[in-house]
């Protein structure tokens, strides 16, 4: 019996060992790998990412506009940050129930440097708040600069919008995957001071062995082309990535791709639109406890971005447009295009005033309370003005090809469409006098030529609204210019339909305004400058700004040569020929090149630029305060901003200011002053060669600049004298140009 137990003993001991080895020989063999990768990552450090470099901008000759220079920022743990700013709550009843705060996590996550307090929440607390007081005051000492002035409460202010973004992104995040969990930016530090040089590098570590929340981050600043006024609206600005970006972010489920809280993103101009391009990888490292690399994937940099800009000539043209709009007493700015015909890129794309872009987060607020010459408006892309005259070529262009008009049909114009009214439909005012031009008996050259609006009211009563909407439309006004900037605005094509969606019927009287491009017709600069390119080729194409891909689409216009020739010879005759309006002030002198161009001078509205907000204070006394703003809302959001206690009634709200400041006598009107316009080549006989296509067209406006022809025309004659000059009698565009000498 004894023999039997002790074999089966024996036996069950065996089996146990065989399980034993089989279990040894799969973990060592079988998986052997599997086990030794968990080993390793046992001993991994915590994997540090790392930093890609923006791509550049760069002009059509290979100026950098724009560039990522090497920094340094000091950041801090989000621990710490929302620990600080966190307010101090009353204790709770059952320390089992209460749930960590953002103190409880900070203290946590540095329980060695509080170890002996810990037995005291309270102590230990206070010893952290006592540390992070210091932290703000020695980055304060340090950093603090007449530039940048740094204070406690302003770096405490940077740490709460710190955490009410990272809070904001969690929020966003949780309704994307359907779950709240915490997300990486709670994980990581955050940049409290950024682009530091060396010298700054040097004094943030003297930092880092006291206070283990701080830590210095390799980084990068945005720096701006010296003189890179001219181009700050082009190129736009970068932004803090909010929790919508995050949200819809396609890159979400990629961890070194993803936005994070504390990056940049593309918001306006070309880093907006270019911002995929633009944007690169981060890089990732991760070393074991020994300090040897055991991944390594490097950061991909992001592409560099070609703009068709001409970086000389748009130096140049913002000097010329800002010297112009200085002699304007009125004059809030303008706006200056010019396009290669033949492919539509933007050769020069600019608006005055504009900004130092180097410096503004320094000059936000004196750029944002500047309602009168709005230096942070996009004018030849966002802005939309009534075209005026410029349009008088598609009114004569609808007119022949409906058959309304011949090209030998002559319409007396004595002045006044209707000569027992003199108060409307008139033609415009002569200079000095009180007289409206009587232009006589004339045809179509003759009417664009000296610009009549008689001849132009009859024909928009011929030809209709329908007809003149749908010659607008394959124009390209009330359209999407293509550009790629978020900023572009699309016009107003009052078609219609249009009207009727705004409750107005469609009278005579919308024919005739249309006509002479008034009414509710509305176009931007580069629109005005496509437009001219487009009476130049007989083509229609969307305009292009960053180059590379297709080229953009065209279409040809379906209007006969003989009547594209007679609009082309009146658009001659306005600068050329001793009746047209811009003889006098815009006629070029070359023996090589015509400015051939339409003037126009569109009927403008002074516009508000403060309001008078009568408020009670805190106290319940009543005050009144003027804001600085365009909108009436603008003015309400800055007011709440500044005045949180106040109290106030909306209705109370009135204008308080405007521009222009003077008002015109009754029966007189404010308005813009337009060229547009082209360079056509000119034959041996010194007369336009009309088989050659011109090369460039420009669009010139001057914001309450008055007449077109006195005020736009010469500054076009002396865009056309840059242009000549940069670029030569071929104006070749893409051959070197000598250095221009920066203002």
């Amino acid at each position: 019996m004894f023999d039997r137990r002790l074999k089966i003993l024996l036996i069950v001991f065996s089996l146990a060992g065989l399980v034993i080895v089989g279990r040894l020989v799969h973990l060592q063999v079988i998986n052997a790998g599997y086990y030794r990768k968990r080993a390793e990552q046992s001993l991994r450090l915590k994997p540090k990412q790392l930093p890609f470099v923006r791509g550049s901008v760069v002009d059509r000759t290979g100026e950098v506009l724009v560039a990522d220079e090497p920094g340094w920022d000091l950041c801090i743990d989000f621990v710490a940050l929302a620990a600080d700013i966190e307010e101090k709550g009353p204790p709770a009843k059952d320390v089992k129930e209460r749930k960590p705060n953002a103190i409880d996590r900070a203290l946590g996550t540095w329980r060695k440097r509080y170890r002996g307090r810990t037995a005291n929440k309270d102590e230990a607390e206070r010893a952290f708040r006592d540390e992070m007081d210091i932290t703000w005051r020695e980055i304060t000492f340090l950093f603090s600069t007449e530039a940048e002035p740094l204070s406690t409460e302003i770096l405490r202010d940077r740490a709460r919008v710190i955490v009410d973004r990272v809070q904001r992104i969690r929020r966003a995040v949780e309704r994307r995957r359907g779950f709240n969990s915490p997300v990486l930016e709670e994980t990581i530090p955050h940049a409290i001071v950024t682009g530091l040089d060396p010298q700054g590098l040097i004094k943030a570590h003297d930092l880092l062995p006291d206070f283990p929340w701080i830590h210095v981050v390799a980084s990068s600043v945005r720096t701006y082309v010296d003189y890179g006024t001219p181009f700050a609206h082009v190129l736009g600005r970068l932004g803090r990535v909010s929790a919508e970006t995050v949200a819809e972010d396609p890159m979400a489920d990629e961890p070194l791709a993803k936005y994070l809280a504390d990056e940049h993103v593309g918001i306006s101009g070309v880093e907006w639109a270019a911002e995929r391009t633009l944007r690169g990888r981060r890089g990732q490292i991760t070393r074991d406890r020994r300090g040897e690399i055991i991944e390594d994937i490097p950061a991909l940099n992001g592409q560099d971005v070609t703009v068709a800009l001409h970086a000389a000539l748009q130096r140049r043209l913002y000097g010329l447009l800002g010297t112009t709009v200085d002699q304007v007493p009125e004059s809030s700015g303008g706006a200056i295009v010019v396009l290669d015909v033949a492919s539509r890129e933007v050769l020069a794309l600019v608006s005055y005033p504009s900004y130092d872009p180097n410096r503004f987060n320094e000059l936000y607020d004196s750029l944002r309370d500047d309602t009168v010459s709005l230096p942070l408006r996009f004018r030849a892309l966002a802005n939309q003005y009534a075209p005026g005259s410029t349009v008088k070529p598609i009114t004569c262009l609808v007119g022949l090809d409906t058959g309304r008009i011949e090209l030998d049909t002559r319409i007396e114009c004595t002045g006044y469409l209707f000569p027992n009214d003199r108060d409307h439909w008139r033609c415009w005012q002569v200079h000095g006098t009180s007289m409206r031009k009587a232009h006589g008996s004339i045809d179509v050259v003759g009417a664009l030529t000296g610009s009549c609006n008689v001849f132009m009211y009859k024909v928009g009563e011929m030809v209709g609204v329908d007809a003149l909407c749908s010659a607008f439309d394959m124009m390209g006004i009330g359209k999407d210019p293509h550009i790629g900037l978020d900023e572009a605005a699309w016009g107003i094509n009052p078609t219609p339909s249009w009207l009727a969606s705004r409750n107005s019927p469609v009278y005579p009287a919308h024919a005739r305004n249309f006509a002479i491009g008034q009414g509710e017709i509305l176009v931007t600069p580069i629109q005005m400058a496509n437009l001219m390119a487009t009476y130049a080729s007989g083509r229609y194409r969307w305009v292009r700004l960053i180059r590379g891909g297709e080229p953009s689409p065209e279409w040809n216009l379906p209007f006969k040569p003989e009547h594209w020739a007679a609009v082309r010879q009146g658009i001659y005759g306005v600068v050329n020929d001793p009746d047209g309006t811009a003889y006098k002030t815009a006629r070029l002198v070359d023996d090589h090149i015509a400015l051939c161009g339409k003037t126009g001078s569109a009927t403008a509205r002074p516009w508000t630029t403060s309001y008078r907000i009568p408020y009670l204070d805190a106290g319940g006394q009543e005050q009144v305060t003027v804001v600085p703003a365009g909108i009436k809302k603008h003015a309400i959001d800055q007011f709440t901003l500044e005045h949180p206690l106040a109290t106030f009634d909306p209705e109370d709200i009135v204008a308080a200011s405007h521009w222009p400041l003077v008002k015109l006598p009754e029966g007189q009107e404010y308005s813009h002053a337009w060229f547009g316009g082209y360079l056509q080549r000119l034959g041996p006989d010194r007369q336009p060669d009309w088989s050659a296509e011109p090369r460039i067209a420009i669009a010139v406006l001057v914001e309450f600049g008055g007449s077109g022809g006195r005020t736009s025309g010469p500054l076009a004659k002396q865009v056309a004298m840059e242009l000549i000059d940069l670029f030569g009698p071929d104006l070749d565009f893409d051959a070197p140009t000598r250095p221009t000498v920066s203002p």
